[in-house]
């Protein structure tokens, strides 16, 4: 087994423990229980590929291209899961409201970035691996579980990307080439996704949704934006891990060497 291999394994397996150790505690709102009960993935996705070959302004533009050509297939099939969970939602006009206005929303993002990557159509693209596993899950999630879970499972998209954003200084710092994708796209003051998680806190309260579920399909969620970002070729000294801890201990070796 790699390196790398041996370190997402050990990453995983801390993450699930934390999830086993962790409830809704009284009171709490959901969505903030969920943040916290996947704050390993957060980390996880701020040292992931694509965002570090961004802010060592390393990333391969081959591999940038191949991330954005399934990230629209990835935006289209969002909007028809919307579409699907929307067509399921006949008793709750509200939700059916807002999964019908963001199968819109999702179809203007399909839109734009097809007219940018000249995609004629999403059938035409072999997703990778990573986009494929995601984008079944969702689709999972919209054709099997209650509607609004859909929504949920789009959460951690819409709340991720913002606090990345945040983490790596998006507004002011500059990513070389990625500068204006970065600020465009991890917009830390962008809060659309509270409105995800209005209507998924609604649905909680009324007893559509339990915590156990909601964390499933969360955590499912976020460890697929995890290993999307990953599945770009990593860049930089994070490339070839064992080797620079190996050069970080000839160095320190070195300096002890010549100055005891």
């Amino acid at each position: 087994m790699s390196f790398g291999a041996m370190y997402k394994q050990l990453f995983a397996l801390i993450a699930l423990l934390s999830m086993a150790e962790c409830s809704i505690k009284e009171g709490q709102k959901l969505s903030d229980f969920l943040w916290e009960a996947t704050a390993e993935y957060r980390q996880q996705a701020l040292n992931a590929s694509l965002i570090q070959g961004m802010v060592k302004k390393c990333l391969d533009p081959s591999a940038f291209g191949g991330y954005m050509v399934d990230d629209t297939v990835y935006c289209y099939e969002g909007s028809e899961s919307l579409k699907i969970a929307g067509g399921r939602s006949n008793d709750n006009v509200t939700l059916q409201t807002f999964l019908n206005l963001k199968a819109e929303s999702w179809v203007g993002y399909w839109e734009r970035l097809n007219e940018i990557w000249h995609i004629k159509n999403a059938e035409g693209v072999r997703l990778g691996e990573a986009a494929k596993a995601y984008v079944n899950h969702i689709r999972n999630v919209s054709e099997s579980q209650e509607p609004v879970y859909t929504v949920l499972a789009l959460t951690p998209c819409a709340k991720l990307w913002p606090w990345l954003g945040q983490q790596i200084g998006a507004s002011e710092n500059n990513f070389g080439v990625y500068t204006s994708w970065v600020k465009e796209n991890l917009d830390p003051e962008s809060t659309g996704y509270k409105k995800y998680e209005q209507q998924v806190e609604w649905a909680y309260e009324a007893g559509t949704v339990t915590a156990d579920k909601a964390l499933e399909i969360f955590t499912t969620s976020m460890q697929n934006e995890v290993n999307f970002f990953n599945s770009v070729a990593r860049c930089g000294c994070g490339a070839n891990v064992p080797s620079c801890f190996l050069l970080l201990a000839l160095l320190l070796i070195s300096s002890r060497l010549y100055h005891p």
